[in-house]
Parts: C-alpha cells; structure tokens; sequence
C-alpha cells in the first residue's frame, strides 16, 4: 500500500512539473518580443581598443523595434568658458545628476520622430533630443540649463560615448533582428542595460529590459583599485616614476 502511494506521488509530481514547463513555456512563446545581449560581461584589459556589442532577439507581431544601450548612470559637470581680460577661464558650471556616461540607440525605421510622439520619446529616453538631464540646482533659466545639456550631449559625442545618428535595427528574416553597437576604448565601467521596444501604431506595446557588465580585468584592475583605496600613496608613485624616468633619460643623453 505504501509502495503504491510512493508511486502515486512521484507520478503526481512529474505531471505537476510538466504542465508547469508546458505553461511558462507557452506563455515564453506568446512575448511579443524577446532580446538578449551576445556577451553578458564586456572585460577591459590593458590593451583594450573598444569592442562590439550584439543584441539579438525575436518580435512575435509587428511593428517596429527600439534598442537602446545606456549606463552607468553618475553625475556631470559642464563648463563654459568666457574671455575674461583676453583669456577663455571657466567662468560659468552646472552639474546635471544620474546622467548616463554612455548612450546610443538603434532603430527599425530611419527616424524615432516618423513612429513616436514627442511626449513617448522624452518619457522613455528614446533619442538624443529626447534626453533630459536634471540639473543638481535651478542655478540658471530653463533656455541657459539647454544649452548646457546640449554642451554634455557635444561632449560625449567628441569622447565617442553619445552617437552621432542612430544605428539600424537589421532584420534576418520576418521575425528575427539584431542591432550592433561599438563600445570606444574609454568606455567607462560599471552596470549597462539594454531596453528594447516594440511599437505598434505609435504606442509601445511591450518592453524587455536586459543588463551586462562592462568592468576592468586583470592588471589594469589592481591599479585602478590600488589608485582608488591608496590615492595619495599612488600620486606618491607616480611622480617618483616620472622622476626616475627623467633622470635616467637625462643620463643617457649626456652619455651619448
């Protein structure tokens, strides 16, 4: 009797994880749209040039796909400089919070303006015009504290972190896409994400976010941690290095 009561309760189980394995995969299957990001850890060596980050993924109805690719979020100083007794100083600065260091977006259609309203793409951050910084203190007018964010927005393009036009969302067949991004050289380190978008008739009709981690490895890392918890000692080493380098450089020359 046991014996049959042991079975019967392995049998009840297995049935219970396989309609439970048939569900979530069903309800996997309906998502109107599925990404994921090639690489879930970006590492940076001390020979590293920049690398490309794919996000590939799946739509299970149309309409048209936003990708966008931003991190990590810390605070921004913008300075404007004045001529002041015939040179340029930093006479003027704002800081903006929670600014994401790296920005960039792809999409399926040739502009985010053709399929979303303005008021979409402010309240979701699609596009650069879309963006909106906070500013750490109303030190200045509403016209003023654009032309600062304007001047990030510059700034990071010039340094390769903002881009200059959108990237192309490339569709492989009716369904299946993938967007390709390029991380510069100094991309700074930290928590990413990617938020990809489904769009139907003006209206984001879904949203999956994803995230990844772009940090230092190896010893490009012991440095920046050492520079970081030791600043003063590491200051101390460094300017002790470029001493030794000048005195043994001067040697050599007078050698010669």
């Amino acid at each position: 009797m046991s014996y049959w009561f042991v079975n019967k309760w392995f049998l009840l189980m297995g049935l219970f994880v396989l309609l439970t394995g048939l569900c979530v995969s069903g309800v996997a299957r309906a998502e109107p749209l599925n990404v994921d990001v090639a690489d879930d850890y970006v590492e940076i060596t001390s020979g590293f040039t920049g690398t490309d980050l794919v996000v590939f993924g799946n739509k299970g109805q149309s309409g048209d796909v936003v990708v966008v690719l931003e991190g990590p979020e810390r605070d921004s100083v913008v300075r404007r400089k004045e001529r002041t007794f015939g040179a340029w100083i930093n006479r003027a600065s704002l800081r903006f919070e929670n600014t994401p260091l790296y920005y960039d977006y792809a999409l399926s259609a040739d502009s985010e303006t053709d399929f979303l309203s303005e008021t979409i793409r402010k309240d979701r951050r699609l596009g650069l015009s879309s963006l909106m910084f906070t500013p750490e203190k109303k030190r200045y007018d509403a016209k003023t504290t654009k032309l600062f964010q304007e001047a990030l927005i510059r700034n990071q393009q010039k340094n390769s972190l903002y881009p200059l036009k959108p990237q192309k969302v490339s569709f492989l067949g009716d369904d299946l896409f993938r967007a390709d991004f390029h991380l510069p050289a100094n991309v700074p380190s930290g928590e990413y994400k990617v938020r990809a978008l489904l769009v139907h008739d003006g209206q984001i009709v879904y949203e999956q976010v994803e995230g990844f981690q772009v940090g230092l490895t190896g010893f490009s890392a012991g440095i920046y941690k050492f520079a970081m918890d030791y600043s003063f000692l590491y200051g101390l080493l460094c300017v002790g290095i470029a001493c030794i380098a000048g005195w043994l450089s001067n040697t050599f020359v007078q050698r010669n």
